[in-house]
């Protein structure tokens, strides 16, 4: 165990966004903790990690607060301690108390007191909950406030809510404890009334401060995860614990040297308390702050949405046991589905920015919700005409399919498709060869790579072993073809597969053997959140993985694709597509190195740098 002992403990983090909200994230992931970080937009100054779980919300609401404790509370199990970092820190400390306008009092009220009130009340309510579940109390439950040296707020919290809670706070847990810290002037421009330019207020910093250090945020961070721990602060509850270089109201001599905001006001207020009992590794590495680095990734989401509506019970779903039921689903994809996925994408600013791969029998069944497709400005891509799996045609059969796609899609965009995917996957080697033939840019139905695009030669036919027992082992004891090169017609492969998309698990399909359809919504989106953690956090540990000749840059270039199929017959069901909303939502919040992106783009983007 580590001096503070924090590992393995869940931490609740409002104002996550902001500078010391950012730096108190990292404190805490790097001391071993699970971290849900909550704000208003998402954090960037954080690193990724499988132990970080971020949530976009408004601290004013309080059904936002409740829904977020109960999503922390299913993510990562109990929350131990809860940091209420958000608030004004931008309040003026010059004007005297009967000069505060009403208006500014009241807005402070609401950011400082009454949302930290809401906060902690549904992190009590919610480890009451659990405490009375388990049977037993959480360990080093703690409440960490953020308050201020510098502004109005300081009366209400320190004197009034945080003394009683103290108190109060027992009943619920015995070891329960609640602080203060309190920073004075940060060197962070976290609003107006910040330190942007330290000469700018030379006479309310630099003449009040005789230890001339003016805290850092991770000064603010490491002070938290201090008074936070019950191993070290088991003694403190209801204090307050204040960073503010020494802050005087004498006023000290103006000619004194300047602020050197790089020194550690933390170091010199905390650490000398604890300096003895700090074995010497541990006292060293804490006297300086942690250094993180942040790796720029290029991450493309890609939604491609499969409209098989009726096609899909004609061809690869076809079954003497359809009736008017089973195709009833496919005309409620068309008419129900479509429109609402389309509001869908328009409401996330992405219609233009995903690519629908339509069969022929559905451009032709459903004019009108192709047509706003269409105008919606997405790639339109080729996905059969009847849902036909290759296995079920002849190669001729095949071949006039795919022309009569292309003739259609062609008319409806004055443009050759560039993008298919074959029903239910089944591509085949003579698939590859017509596509190739057409013109064709990109395939999306196979799988030899789950985040990363790559060139699809023409493999050969891979046969079944024949295990007659007149034929000698030797008959089938060798390897797999070498694949053929490559050359300027060859497809771009753009992975799928059949965990990222929504059907498999969430769509009843009567005549098919191994249906599913009542998998939780949330249960797939937390699988496709955790393949998204995972392909962050290991994107940039190597490096691309395509053999082929091109450019230095192409193969070094860090970030992954992110696939995902949807249906309207399976996302545009009532209780799926608001799961699809908030899967947008939380990739939108993962930060600016996120884009949507249409297949077609990615396939020409990796055509020009991995030239063959």
């Amino acid at each position: 165990m580590s001096f503070l002992g924090l590992e393995g403990l869940h931490v609740f983090i409002t104002g996550a966004a902001g500078p010391i909200g950012g730096h108190a994230v990292k404190e805490f992931l790097e001391k071993g903790c699970k971290v849900t970080a909550y704000d208003t937009r998402p954090p960037t100054n954080v690193p990724r990690s499988p132990k970080l779980f971020v949530i976009a919300g408004d601290i004013s609401s309080e059904s936002s607060i409740k829904s977020s404790m109960v999503r922390a509370k299913e993510k990562y199990g109990p929350i131990n301690i809860l940091i209420a970092n958000a608030g004004l820190l931008d309040e003026p400390s010059s004007a005297p108390i009967w000069k505060i306008p009403v208006e500014l009092w009241e807005s402070t009220y609401n950011d400082n007191i009454r949302n930290t009130f809401l906060t902690i009340k549904h992190f009590l309510l919610s480890a009451e909950e659990t405490q009375a579940f388990i049977g037993q109390e959480i360990e080093n439950l703690a409440i960490v406030v953020t308050g201020s040296e510098t502004g109005v707020n300081t009366l209400g919290l320190q004197c009034g809510l945080i003394r009683r809670l103290k108190t109060e706070i027992r009943r619920l847990n015995s070891k329960a404890r609640i602080n203060i810290v309190s920073p004075g002037w940060v060197d962070a421009s976290v609003a107006k009334g910040g330190i942007n330019d330290i000469n700018q207020t030379p006479n309310e910093i630099q003449a009040t401060m005789p230890l001339r250090m003016l805290a850092q945020p991770y000064d603010v961070a490491r002070a938290m995860s201090f008074i936070a721990s019950h191993r070290v602060a088991s003694q403190m509850s209801g204090e307050t614990l204040t960073l503010d270089g020494g802050s005087s109201e004498e006023l000290l001599s103006q000619s004194t040297s300047p602020l050197k905001p790089d020194l550690s006001s933390i170091t010199a207020s905390i650490m000398s308390k604890v300096q003895s009992i700090l074995p010497t590794s541990i006292s060293t590495s804490l006297n300086h702050p942690s250094s993180f680095s942040l790796t720029s990734r290029k991450i493309r989401i890609l939604i491609g949405i499969d409209f098989d509506a009726i096609s899909g019970f004609l061809g690869t779903g076809t079954s003497p046991t359809n009736d008017m039921a089973t195709y009833s689903t496919g005309f409620f994809a068309g008419q129900v589905g479509v429109p609402r996925l389309l509001r869908l994408f328009k409401k996330h600013g992405i219609s233009s920015k995903v690519t629908w791969f339509i069969p022929g029998h559905s451009m032709e069944t459903f004019p009108k919700e192709t047509k706003m497709i269409v105008d919606s400005g997405a790639e339109i891509a080729c996905h059969g005409y009847a849902h036909e799996g290759g296995a079920q045609m002849t190669e001729q059969q095949e071949e006039d399919v795919i022309k009569k796609c292309v003739k259609l899609a062609t008319a409806l965009t004055g443009k050759k498709p560039k993008g298919w995917r074959a029903p239910l996957y089944q591509l085949r080697e003579h698939t590859v060869k017509v596509l190739e033939k057409q013109g064709f840019l990109y395939d999306s139905s196979l799988n030899h790579h789950d985040s990363a695009p790559y060139y699809l030669p023409r493999h050969s036919v891979i046969t079944p072993i024949d295990f007659s027992p007149c034929l000698p082992a030797a008959s089938w004891m060798h390897p797999t073809p070498s694949l053929p090169p490559l050359s300027s017609t060859t497809l771009v492969e753009i992975p799928a597969n059949w965990y990222m998309e929504d059907m498999t698990p969430m769509q009843y399909l009567p005549a098919a053997p191994n249906s599913h359809g009542f998998v939780s919504a949330n249960a797939v989106m937390e699988m496709w959140k955790e393949r998204f953690e995972f392909l962050y956090s290991d994107c940039g540990d190597e490096e691309s993985e395509q053999d082929v000749a091109g450019d230095e840059k192409a193969k070094k270039e860090t970030g992954f694709i992110y696939p995902l199929v949807l249906h309207p017959d399976t996302s545009g069901m009532a209780h799926v597509i608001g799961m699809i909303d908030r899967m947008i939502s939380w990739l939108k919040s993962q930060g600016k190195e996120v884009e949507f992106c249409r297949y077609e783009d990615v396939a020409l983007e990796f055509k020009k740098k991995a030239k063959i």
